[in-house]
């Protein structure tokens, strides 16, 4: 860490993909930590397992400043993967919601329930919620890089509640927990007899023609939409743009029948913005960075790639291996002049998107060294299903595109 003296310096991840530069102290860190130790009654009998980065707010208060306070232990391994957490008896673990969303959504089960899980980072849907609470205590926190620890609460079925340190009035936060006399929430709160609710961020407010859109709100829209499991809106030159993971049912009828004709299936029964998105992306998972929340940068450069995207119908990863089923529609711009009267999907395009779903896959931000053994075995035509399989160890990721025994092309990226 740093002597008492010095501040300590966290980036923010930056809603809108600029991070900024936030300086705290060791005695605002050290008091939120030790109220936090309080709250939490955590024995330093216990081992702190962590999903998340200790350079950053929400890992320094739980994985630094905490046992610093308490005496308990901390295991030095961050968890990437699932495999990844140790059969310790008696472990807090801390994680984000993006994390525990994937552990929910393939029917996680610890091998030994943790004592509490503490998350933060975003909002937790009650789904998730409901799932862990089932387990073991779970507890929710309302925060960010500024300000440290807002709120909590305890219950899927609970609204926020303020810690007791933590002063709220009319859009300002005063607390301990920073070195500012107050700090003016950028984040509308919608206010109950029981707590409050984080209603959105007042600055994903963008114009668009003229227009005045939330981003938050078009999200909660589209993702109340019956074949839509999560979305993520952005402008981009002035167009609302929506990347959309689609649930069983969607992915059924983008199969079935399209990009376009689920586009209008959706817009047909969304209201406001969310109708008019003009730039749709359907992924098989939102892109996160490593503090588990989306990653809009990443999300850009998606949106302004020329390349037609396949479609994806399911997919399953690991931290060494991916399966992804694609298919690549006729109408892709990469078929066309490409073998006009019998067109097939070209070498360098199933390339490129071994890379990009690489990336996404692993969360691997990467320049390959070489590609090797590359081997195209047979042609993929338009509208065919076939399946990338990725395996990855330490120095390369193998790949290859199949269709139940058929290899169509094979090869490895060396990391």
């Amino acid at each position: 860490m740093t002597d008492n003296n010095t501040p300590l310096i966290f980036y923010t991840s930056g809603s809108t993909g600029e991070p900024k530069v936030i300086k705290k102290s060791y005695e605002a860190l050290y008091k939120e930590a030790y109220d936090m130790a309080d709250f939490f009654n955590i024995s330093k009998n216990a081992v702190i397992v962590s999903t998340v980065s200790s350079e950053h707010m929400f890992g320094a208060t739980f994985t630094v400043m905490l046992p610093k306070v308490t005496g308990c232990k901390v295991d030095g391994e961050r968890v990437f993967y699932p495999e990844d957490i140790k059969d310790y008896e008696k472990y807090v673990f801390v994680s984000t919601p993006s994390f525990l969303e994937k552990l929910a959504r393939y029917d996680f089960k610890f091998k030994i329930n943790p004592l509490m899980i503490i998350t933060a980072g975003a909002n937790l849907e009650n789904n998730v919620f409901e799932y862990f609470e089932k387990m073991c205590p779970v507890t929710d926190i309302y925060g960010s890089t500024e300000t440290g620890v807002i709120a909590y609460r305890k219950s899927s079925k609970e609204n926020l509640k303020f810690f007791d340190n933590v002063k709220y009035e009319n859009g300002k936060i005063k607390s301990p927990y920073f070195d500012e006399p107050e700090f003016i929430l950028n984040d509308e709160l919608e206010f109950f007899d029981d707590g409050f609710r984080v209603k959105g961020r007042s600055d994903r407010i963008v114009k668009i023609q003229e227009k005045r859109i939330s981003l938050d709100e078009t999200e909660k829209i589209l993702n109340s939409h019956e074949l839509i499991e999560k979305s993520y809106c952005l402008e981009l030159d002035d167009r609302l743009c929506a990347a959309v993971v689609l649930n069983e049912k969607g992915r059924q009828i983008l199969e079935k029948n399209g990009k376009l004709e689920l586009v209008k299936i959706i817009k047909a029964n969304t209201v406001g913005a969310a109708a008019r998105c003009k730039k749709w992306r359907f992924l098989f998972d939102l892109p996160l960075n490593e503090r588990g929340k989306v990653n809009a940068e990443r999300i850009k450069e998606i949106f302004n790639t020329n390349v037609t995207y396949p479609y994806v119908l399911e997919s399953s990863v690991t931290s060494e291996y991916a399966q992804i089923c694609l298919i690549f529609p006729h109408e892709s711009n990469f078929f066309q002049g490409h073998f006009t009267d019998f067109p097939i999907l070209p070498g360098v395009v199933q390339l490129f998107f071994v890379k990009e779903f690489i990336r996404d896959a692993f969360n691997l931000d990467f320049v390959p060294q070489k590609v090797k053994k590359i081997k195209f075995s047979s042609i993929i035509k338009p509208d065919e299903k076939v399946y990338l399989c990725l395996t990855k160890s330490d120095t390369s990721i193998d790949f290859k595109f199949t269709k139940d025994d058929k290899i169509f092309s094979s090869g490895t990226f060396v990391l």
